[in-house]
């Protein structure tokens, strides 16, 4: 009792930590939280060939209650593109169960060679996008969009993250206004959450060495210490994030998530 207690205790602190971290910087929390899972989990048992593992389903999870609000806010203020969302959303699922059936037939090494790169390119991305205001065009239409969903989809059932990260910055280079963007990422994160979360627990479900208390893949007491804090402390780093400058938060998450890479990649040069 006294380990389970510690741990709730511990990842409600993560939870604290990653909301605000992903409400200050209008970023999904999953660049936050799975780097921290890595180093956290394996205190509390969980052997390293499914740490990667766990770490990105149970971050995944994490994902559907704040895509819930999200994607409700936006259906209340109108801005969800019904006509465009159907082939999008088919796309994802698409891309989603590629990477439910792929996670377990990767390693932990494998998984964090790709959450490497992953964090390396969005930095980069963040480094040197820049403000440009491109001309507003049409999203990706057809086999296109199925193709560029599915892929957007997979990544983020393979690094834990929303999938929100990767639709801005891909909508974003097809020069899409940032009210039709930040409305199509709420509807991505909502359904990469729910659908995610569901291949996890399906493809864990006889892992060995899984966490006391978890479905499949996904430990649902760090899901329970922390979707409270995280909710709580979200809105709390986006009423942060309004007082500062946006340039400084790009450059201060650009750091950040070059740091974790690097940090990452040299641990990973030094495990057996």
């Amino acid at each position: 009792m006294d380990q389970l207690l510690l741990r709730l205790l511990v990842f409600a602190g993560v939870g604290v930590v990653s909301g605000f971290a992903a409400g200050l910087f209008s970023i999904g929390g999953g660049v936050i939280r799975v780097p921290v899972f890595v180093h956290l989990l394996p205190l509390f048992g969980v052997p390293y060939p499914i740490v990667m593992h766990v770490s990105v389903a149970t971050s995944l999870a994490l994902v559907v209650p704040s895509s819930v609000v999200s994607m409700r806010k936006h259906r209340a203020e109108g801005t969800l593109d019904f006509a465009y969302l159907p082939t999008w959303l088919i796309g994802l699922v698409v891309g989603v169960a590629i990477g439910a059936a792929l996670l377990p037939l990767l390693s932990t090494f494998a998984l964090k060679v790709i959450f490497i790169l992953f964090l390396l390119a969005t930095a980069t991305y963040l480094g040197f996008s820049g403000d440009s205001s491109a001309t507003e065009r049409e999203p990706p239409q057809g086999a296109a969009k199925v193709g560029v969903a599915a892929a957007i989809g997979c990544l983020a059932q393979l690094t834990g993250t929303g999938g929100g990260l990767a639709t801005t910055g891909t909508l974003k280079a097809f020069g899409v206004s940032l009210e039709r963007i930040l409305a199509i990422s709420s509807a991505t994160t909502f359904v990469v959450g729910i659908v995610s979360t569901v291949g996890a627990i399906i493809t864990g479900w006889h892992a060995p060495g899984r966490p006391p208390y978890s479905l499949g893949y996904v430990d649902l007491v760090v899901w329970a210490a922390m979707v409270p804090t995280v909710l709580i402390a979200a809105p709390l780093g986006v009423r942060w994030g309004h007082r500062l400058r946006r340039k400084v938060l790009t450059r201060l998450l650009t750091a950040l998530l070059l740091g974790t890479a690097i940090e990452m990649a040299i641990k990973l040069v030094h495990e057996p």
